[in-house]
């Protein structure tokens, strides 16, 4: 059977090159014995990735030709992401903290969130308010622990999620969360405490005008947040240059 840590090591080191290009779109990789003895793995451990690669739409495996890459952008689906994002190595961590990736991933998070908190704001229930409520007056108590910020903050953004009680966004927000992590980590670590606390005060009063009155206008609270996300967005990059 293959070794697990061995399998998902291959899986991690070509996952990166090909993310960074270094394995471009239609190129050949070696043969199997070649690339078993270049990455210092038994054969059946490099199968098993392989597969793994394959099954992500990274590469193709052609019985009796070879082993060819990908196009992700055209092919991979979010997991490619989620994967790369959740790798804890210093070469992963340097590759998903390009600045240009930071602002993608930025860039289709205002995108989307506004359009989940939108749709629970129809569904919210009294529970859910509370449960909100609860979450933005730990953010207060916890001003000076960043670490606790980001995990509030995340729980935040999953509880919209379930509100919105689509199985699309639920399935999409699972997948995202160690990009959403990342990004939230780099805007709550670049900014000074007054801005953290006018932050979560601009969320409280936003559930307040918006989320409480029966009558509210949904697609303005939606471009509403998505302003306030294009701002933090503004912020990190300013931070990562």
């Amino acid at each position: 059977m293959a070794n697990k840590q061995v399998h998902q090591k291959v899986v991690n080191c070509l996952m990166r090159d090909i993310f960074a290009n270094k394995l471009q779109a239609g190129e050949k990789l070696p043969p199997e014995r070649e690339l078993s003895k270049a990455m210092d793995v038994d054969r059946t451990s490099l199968r098993v990735a392989l597969k793994q690669l394959e099954s992500m739409n990274l590469l193709d495996i052609r019985p009796g030709d070879g082993i060819y890459v990908k196009d992700f952008l055209k092919h991979a689906g979010i997991d490619f992401l989620r994967l790369l994002f959740s790798q804890d190595d210093a070469a992963s961590a340097e590759l998903i903290s390009d600045k240009y990736v930071i602002d993608e991933v930025w860039e289709w998070w205002a995108a989307i969130f506004p359009e989940m908190v939108k749709l629970a704001a129809r569904r919210l229930s009294s529970r859910d308010l509370k449960a909100m409520g609860e979450l933005f007056d730990r953010e207060m108590e916890a001003i000076n622990d960043r670490q606790l910020l980001v995990e509030l903050e995340i729980a935040e953004q999953d509880l919209i999620a379930q509100v919105a009680n689509n199985m699309i966004m639920l399935l999409i927000s699972n997948s995202s969360r160690p990009m959403r992590r990342k990004i939230v980590e780099i805007f709550i670590n670049s900014i000074e405490k007054e801005a953290l606390i006018e932050f979560i005060s601009t969320k409280k009063n936003l559930m307040r005008e918006y989320l409480l009155d029966p009558k509210a206008d949904y697609d303005s609270a939606a471009e509403h947040y998505r302003g306030i996300i294009n701002s933090h967005r503004q912020m990190v990059r300013r931070a990562l240059s």
